[in-house]
């Protein structure tokens, strides 16, 4: 492959998960107008229960209704896919800044005004922490620390503000030699600003806005991770069994370089099938390979098998991969064995919806192979190549010529009796010096006979 088509590729996949996490995004942002209007509804509350119901606590209610309305705009526009993505900055910076007028401006409404100085010792403070903490379940990084950045800069305007009023006291800093008791009187008068207790709270703005956005990029790139290891595992288990995904998944290099080891092969064919196919409409032919490969597969699978291809209506499966054990070959008889009986119940199933049987015929062999990855970073897929594949094939084939439901090869069958598996090889009968096209030296070999003729 060419850098060109590594970075195209590279680029689509970048693409894809940018899609991913904009839908995630948008998502999330829906997760905030319903937390956001369940927190307005908790201080709606406490507000009715503590306050006194007159003008001012009209206005303290119009300010949460307000925050709503804005809320339930942005959740409106991201359902209906109509909000780009500056407006959730718009609309987050809009609640900011409201949100700290509301806090240093008195409330115009209320019986005794407190002095503008007071209002930044008030509770209100926490307040703007509680939408910058909400910015977090948008799952944007940029917009979290957006949301941070815009409620540090408004307080610090409010405090500026506060400060230019005329009356506002402001303390000299500890270095100028103020006593204890000349700050405790600054600190008691209503119009003192403590500068260094309110860029106290805006360092904490700051420190909490950079903690929700790293947290949110570590969720980020954690998603990105568990979304490429599902991948992964998909891929995985359309070829291995569950059991065998299981312990893929959990080491880091599943296949390891490029080895040669003994496995037991096994290929399943349909007879017919090219017949099949030109008297039969397109949707059923594909209809019947599904099914076929589907019930297949799962007899692989059921005993701890792999499936290594699917060449057209013929399936291969390998025992052995990744790693061999003693009983590979057992499995492999095992298995097509299990996949003729699996077979006759698909055909009583067939007929009794009108539809032809199947005939399926089955070769096996056990022998060394080449196993290892081939292909390309765009495609690339695991391999299992040798003779005793070839062979394998070679008498899946003879078993319609030989009137035989499975074929199967010398070596696998004595690979069984050294398993102590003897009872799997009742009904074969053996074949000695068999010849096998593309193969000049013959095999010895054992068949299973159809013990009723196909329909």
């Amino acid at each position: 492959m060419t850098t060109l088509d590594n970075d195209t590729l590279a680029e689509r996949q970048r693409q894809r998960l940018a899609s991913l996490l904009t839908r995630a995004e948008r998502q999330g942002a829906r997760w905030q107008f319903w937390v956001t209007s369940g927190t307005l509804l908790g201080v709606a509350i406490l507000f009715v229960a503590l306050d006194k119901w007159d003008a001012a606590f009209s206005y303290s209610i119009s300010t949460l209704v307000f925050f709503f309305l804005i809320n339930l705009l942005n959740y409106l526009l991201i359902r209906r896919g109509m909000r780009p993505l500056w407006l959730g900055y718009v609309l987050g910076t809009l609640n900011i800044v409201v949100l700290t007028a509301v806090v240093v401006i008195p409330n115009p409404f209320h019986d005794q005004a407190l002095p503008h100085a007071m209002t930044l010792r008030d509770a209100g403070f926490k307040y703007l922490l509680i939408f910058v903490c909400l910015g977090a379940l948008t799952l944007s990084p940029r917009l979290a620390a957006w949301l941070g950045t815009a409620a540090a800069l408004c307080w610090a305007a409010a405090v500026l503000w506060i400060i230019s009023l005329p009356g506002s006291i402001v303390a000299p800093p500890p270095a100028d030699g103020i006593g204890v008791g000349e700050r405790l009187r600054l600190y008691l008068n209503p119009n003192f600003v403590d500068i260094v207790d309110q860029a106290t709270n805006i360092a904490v703005i700051l420190i909490i806005a950079g903690i929700i956005a790293s947290v949110v990029a570590r969720t980020r790139r954690l998603a990105e991770d568990y979304t490429k290891a599902e991948r992964a595992r998909v891929n995985l288990a359309r070829h291995f069994s569950p059991n065998v995904v299981d312990a893929l998944a959990s080491i880091d290099e599943p296949f390891g370089p490029v080895r040669r080891q003994e496995v037991a092969v096994l290929f399943a064919d349909i007879v017919g099938f090219t017949n099949y196919a030109e008297d039969h409409k397109a949707e059923e032919v594909f209809s019947m390979l599904r099914a076929f490969h589907g019930r297949m597969e799962q007899v692989v699978f059921d005993h701890g098998g792999t499936v290594d291809n699917y060449i057209g209506d013929c399936i291969m499966a390998t025992f052995g991969v990744p790693r061999p054990a003693e009983d590979d070959a057992a499995r492999a008889l095992r298995c097509a064995r299990a996949m003729h009986i699996a077979l006759d119940q698909w055909n009583d199933e067939r007929r009794r919806s009108g539809l032809d049987p199947v005939d399926v015929r089955i070769g096996c062999q056990y022998g060394p192979v080449v196993i290892g990855a081939i292909g390309s970073e765009r495609s690339l897929s695991f391999a299992v190549i040798g003779d005793t594949c070839n062979v394998a094939s070679r008498l899946q084939t003879m078993c319609r010529d030989l009137g035989a439901a499975v074929c199967v090869g010398d070596a696998l069958v004595k690979r069984v009796a050294m398993s102590g598996a003897d009872d799997l090889t009742e009904g074969f009968v053996a074949m000695r010096d068999v010849t096998v096209r593309g193969r000049e030296a013959p095999i010895d070999m054992w068949t299973l006979p159809v013990t009723a003729p196909a329909v």
